[in-house]
């Protein structure tokens, strides 16, 4: 977070101003410039300088002149004045200590004169190193303009000594605007034992208090300074902002949003506004707060003919959380990457972008990080903004892995855990994820979020611990965190209850979602998913849904499709209108193996030998996944392959021995093959698993048919319940029972007539 997002100045740091010179010079003083200096002694400013522009149109290098031209302009405000001054003196004495002090002095009054005054009190501390006045003016200047490395660098040395009030206010404002709010809590309250905050440095204090659990505590710091309620100087701006930050902080976000509406549309509260929209923005899960903020600092950013490092910094990083933005935030860490190459923290936010944009891989952009972060900086500042920026990539590809624990070990951020267990969690290694996500869970931040609890009840549903994660998804629906939050679990709750065998009361609860947030157009998809899943409707029914949505979305390459629409389109079977859309979706989820599939079923219609090729390059990729397994048991029964069917559902068993699936399959292509003895006993173990399985028990019959036992078979096919039967139950009967009576020489009623 830089400085300049709050416009605070602390006021002028008096480095010594006074002339300091020998004898033998002032007596070399021309009697205008000795007039010069008497009048400003007596505080006579304006004839001071009179008297010294006097002197400068006889002696037009004399540097006693400039010094004193410089200094009263400085001392009747004067300041655009006193800059150019100062630095005409460094021109004949381009090591003048005073000019160089009070340029230093100057620097923190504009943004465009900072640098300058830092490279001015550099050159000072060349003189003198220990000059604490000095290295405290330039840890400001640093901090001003966002290079927090250096300005926390200055004041680690001066902490370390005893520093003045002055510097430990200005410590404790570096501090706050880094992002370390527990360190600037201890300085502010260091100060304050010295006496009271001024003005200029309340933003500062009150973010902190905010950052801290304290915006309560911050409002009250800020409602007195905002009265009258009309004040528009600079300093009121970044008050108003930063109260509005603590409002929405405090849950009053109606009451933020009032104070700022009358900053709209004013050029010079684009900043303080951008910041307070993005802040809030960003807590609330705004968008529309989000792209206001986004095109303010786009229009601060034209308006400022050269912006100081800080301040590009601070726009590139709001930039690259907003999608129609994020490709300009990504030239804009390029270019500053090039023009900082010993700031490890942007080439990594440039890197990773370049990831989240699709424009590089994620193994190569893992190179690149491990390469920049062997080792990890230990500047505080750069491990935060590298940790920030690992942080805001959701879900991260598991070849980031490595880069996520290196970060982790070296850095406390909670939620670099937090992404570990994501990545753990892609991986499948469900114990690993469940043990981060306890471990962010413990932090302050943790214990806050309900996205933590989100992912846990997905991990308990992936570790078949159904009850407990029902149970979680229920204790977030009764909180209502959240339309988002609360939808999320509504869906999740679906889920586990269609998995525990309660289909009717999952499509209930799903459909509570849709009410929950009618304009998510995806939950029409993922209803149409688990309503398909569960049997409820037809695969027509819901290749309906799909097309009415496509018909409305159109999927090209450039727009990421949503989890509903890819889980949807590999449920359903595989159709040639959809062959384009299996590959547009393949580009964005090359790994989705239910889309594989799908392809592949079309490939085999018209290349056998091809498909059959493609899907064992699956399996060796996929070895330890049971699903690549059934997808050869199936091909190779439709490619006649029965031998090949019976080893693809074995390797299945070799895994899982009671799948009920593989046992039933493998059961099947038993029967084909003739095998009826080993059919039925696989059919055997399955209704032992399982007594209600209804393809096992009208198998059973169908076997007890083709072993020519069917008083038995039409005993067992009459005792099937038949709704949900996919054949006429009644009829086949009929075809059995007639087999009979035509044995007996019986003529069935149904044919006497």
């Amino acid at each position: 977070m830089s400085l300049l997002r709050h416009s605070l100045l602390l006021g002028v740091f008096v480095l010594g101003l006074e002339l300091v010179a020998s004898p033998a010079v002032l007596a070399q003083r021309s009697p205008q410039v000795s007039e010069g200096y008497t009048l400003l002694d007596r505080g006579w400013v304006n004839d001071a300088i009179v008297a010294f522009q006097a002197a400068l149109r006889r002696e037009p290098n004399a540097v006693e002149a400039r010094l004193g031209l410089a200094i009263a302009y400085q001392r009747a405000g004067r300041d655009a004045d006193a800059w150019a001054a100062y630095q005409a003196v460094l021109q004949v004495s381009p090591e003048q200590a005073t000019a160089l002090a009070a340029l230093g002095e100057l620097g923190g009054y504009r943004p465009e004169w900072q640098l300058d005054g830092i490279r001015a009190l550099t050159r000072l501390l060349g003189q003198n190193p220990q000059n604490t006045a000095v290295l405290s003016q330039r840890a400001l200047l640093y901090g001003y303009q966002g290079r927090f490395i250096e300005s926390l660098a200055d004041y680690d040395r001066l902490l370390a000594q005893a520093p003045s009030p002055a510097t430990v206010l200005g410590a404790a404002q570096i501090y706050a605007f880094s992002g370390d709010f527990d360190g600037a809590l201890a300085l502010f309250n260091r100060y304050r034992q010295t006496g009271p905050l001024p003005v200029e440095a309340l933003t500062a204090y009150a973010l902190t208090l905010q950052e801290t659990g304290n915006a309560a505590e911050a409002i009250a710091l800020l409602e007195p300074e905002l009265r009258p309620s009309d004040r528009t100087d600079d300093l009121s701006l970044s008050l108003r902002a930063g109260l509005a930050n603590a409002y929405d902080a405090n849950g009053q976000t109606t009451q933020a949003l009032a104070l700022l509406a009358p900053l709209d549309g004013r050029a010079n509260a684009r900043l303080p506004l951008a910041r307070a929209y993005s802040a809030i923005g960003r807590r609330q899960l705004n968008p529309t707060l989000f792209e206001q903020a986004t095109v303010l600092y786009r229009q601060a950013l034209a308006a400022n003919a050269s912006p100081g490092y800080g301040l590009r910094v601070e726009i590139a990083d709001v930039l690259s959380e907003w999608p129609d933005t994020e490709a300009v935030a990504l030239a804009m860490f390029d270019q500053l990457a090039t023009e900082n190459p010993t700031v490890v923290s942007l080439a990594v936010r440039a890197r990773l972008l370049a990831y989240r944009l699709g424009q590089e891989n994620a193994a190569a952009v893992a190179d690149q990080l491990m390469a920049l972060l062997a080792p990890v900086p230990a500047s505080a500042p750069e491990q935060r903004a590298i940790a920030t920026a690992l942080s805001q990539v959701d879900n991260p590809d598991p070849a980031l892995l490595p880069v996520y624990q290196t970060v982790a070990a070296a850095v406390e951020a909670p939620l670099l855990t937090y992404r570990l267990a994501q990545i753990y969690r892609s991986q499948g290694e469900l114990q690993a994820a469940r043990a981060a996500l306890s471990t962010y869970r413990s932090t302050a931040m943790g214990q806050g979020d309900w996205g933590t609890e989100l992912l846990i009840a997905d991990l308990e549903r992936q570790l078949d611990e159904l009850a407990a994660s029902g149970r979680r998804y229920e204790a977030i629906i009764a909180a209502q965190p959240g339309t988002q939050v609360t939808t999320a679990a509504l869906r999740g709750l679906a889920f586990v209850r269609s998995l525990q065998g309660q289909p009717e009361a999952a499509l209930p609860i799903y459909a509570a979602a849709i009410a929950a947030d009618p304009n998510n157009p995806d939950y029409e998809l993922g209803y149409a998913l688990l309503a398909y899943r569960t049997g409820q409707i037809t695969a027509a029914a819901a290749t309906e849904t799909l097309e009415r949505w496509l018909a409305s979305s159109p999927v090209d390459q450039e727009t990421m499709a949503s989890p509903d629409l890819v889980a949807l389109v590999g449920a359903l079977p595989a159709d040639p209108t959809r062959a384009t859309l299996y590959q547009t979706l393949l580009t964005q989820q090359p790994d989705d193996l239910w889309l594989r599939w799908r392809s592949l079923e079309l490939l085999a219609l018209d290349a056998p030998t091809q498909a059959q090729t493609e899907l064992e390059a699956l399996i060796a990729a996929h070895p330890d996944d049971i699903t690549v397994y059934f997808f050869q048991g199936e091909l190779a029964q439709r490619q006649g392959n029965l031998p090949l069917a019976a080893t693809a559902y074995q390797q299945v068993l070799a895994q899982e021995p009671d799948n009920l699936g593989a046992l039933s399959a493998l059961a099947g292509v038993q029967f084909q093959l003739g095998h009826l003895p080993a059919a039925r006993a696989l059919y055997g173990r399955v209704l032992a698993l399982d007594p209600n399985f209804w393809e096992a028990r009208y198998a059973i019959a169908e076997l007890n048919i083709a072993d020519d036992q069917k008083l038995s078979a039409l005993e067992q096919l009459r005792q099937l319940p038949d709704t949900a039967a996919p054949v006429n139950l009644e009829q086949r009967a009929q075809d059995v029972e007639f087999d009979l009576l035509r044995r007996r020489g019986f003529q069935p009623s149904w044919e006497r007539f």
